[in-house]
């Protein structure tokens, strides 16, 4: 449970003169020669000692106390403890968006996600790419990595493999600590771009041991603020709220048509994981797959009412890790996932 005998203020102070060090010697090191890695790997590694240090610290920052890894009871604490304990490769998988697609089809979901239309491993890939009108480039490894070309014109290539080259230089996992984007290869997808006329929402669906427990909706977004409601499974209005992420109440979103069926599809998506969100994008009638993520906010913002957080951790059964770990290594294996090298 929260370790509020642990000196949090202290914890986090080392970490973040650690940090300031690091800027420092990086930005003196970078006047009197070129640097042989980006300032965000310079400075992590120079910032932790350990997994232990980074997985703890990104939690801290956003928390009044320490999380646990002995004995975890809030929902983040055991959601950070599997980044530390539960090196799952089928997380790895999952969380590839160009290998969970794979994982999608050999579950044989009924929502599938939208058109691929070219993958890559390098920015000088894009050479032999014919593009369409529109399109929504994404990087594999990252979260909010997209780049959206609605023109009529064609894309300016040079551009984007600035684009690519600028995304190569950061890391999921050492700005969050969220360890099993270590183990994603770098690479990059081009993928239809799909536009609404009348209505445009994403469902977030919290699932526990393969069970939807509740499903965000998110309305309009602008920057880095959007609209948001919480529904149990009976669609009724929940006041689970998530600390941070620029989310502002909407209004009443009505039940959807297809909401048995995401109901299903995520049940089916979520049967191999102690713990994972399935997400869903609906365009007017159309249904589509978005993504698997296994760390809303990176499991690093309480939920309020406090209660929450106690509660809904009791959902994820941690001494059922070595069974899941299990099941991932064999469902990895049979999808040929191979690993990024470490």
């Amino acid at each position: 449970m929260p370790r509020f005998d642990q000196d949090r203020e202290r914890f986090v102070s080392r970490i973040d003169r650690r940090r300031r060090w690091a800027h420092r010697r990086y930005w003196l090191e970078s006047k009197m020669r070129q640097p042989a890695r980006g300032i965000q790997a310079a400075v992590y590694d120079a910032s932790f000692r350990s997994d232990a240090e980074a997985v703890a610290y990104f939690y801290a920052v956003a928390n009044d106390h320490m999380p646990d890894f002995i004995e975890p009871v809030w929902i983040n604490e055991k959601i950070r403890w599997q980044f530390l304990r539960h090196r799952n490769p089928l997380m790895s998988l999952a969380a590839d968006k160009i290998a969970v697609r794979d994982y999608v089809r050999w579950k044989g979901s009924e929502i599938e996600p939208p058109e691929l239309i070219a993958t890559g491993s390098t920015p000088a890939d894009l050479e032999e790419v014919e593009f369409p009108e529109q399109f929504v480039m994404k990087s594999t490894y990252g979260s909010g990595q997209n780049y959206i070309h609605e023109g009529w014109n064609g894309p300016d290539r040079d551009r984007l493999v600035a684009v690519l080259e600028a995304w190569n230089n950061w890391d999921q996992w050492r700005r969050t600590g969220e360890l099993h984007y270590r183990s994603v290869p770098k690479r990059w997808l081009i993928e239809e771009l799909i536009t609404a006329r009348r209505e445009s929402l994403e469902f977030k669906f919290a699932c526990m041991h393969g069970e939807p427990v509740y499903v965000t909706v998110i309305g309009a977004r602008k920057g880095t603020r959007y609209e948001r409601a919480v529904y149990d499974l009976d669609w009724r209005r929940l006041d689970l709220v998530a600390e941070g992420g620029g989310a502002v109440e909407m209004g009443p979103v009505p039940r959807p048509a297809e909401f048995e069926t995401m109901v299903t599809e995520a049940r089916r998506l979520s049967e191999d994981f102690m713990h994972v969100r399935v997400d869903f994008l609906k365009f007017d009638d159309r249904l589509v797959f978005s993504e698997l993520t296994f760390a809303s906010l990176a499991a690093c913002h309480p939920f309020r009412p406090i209660e929450y957080n106690r509660e809904l951790g009791t959902l994820i059964n941690l001494d059922r890790a070595t069974e899941y770990l299990a099941r991932g290594r064999r469902i990895a294996n049979q999808l040929g996932w191979k690993a990024a090298a470490a």
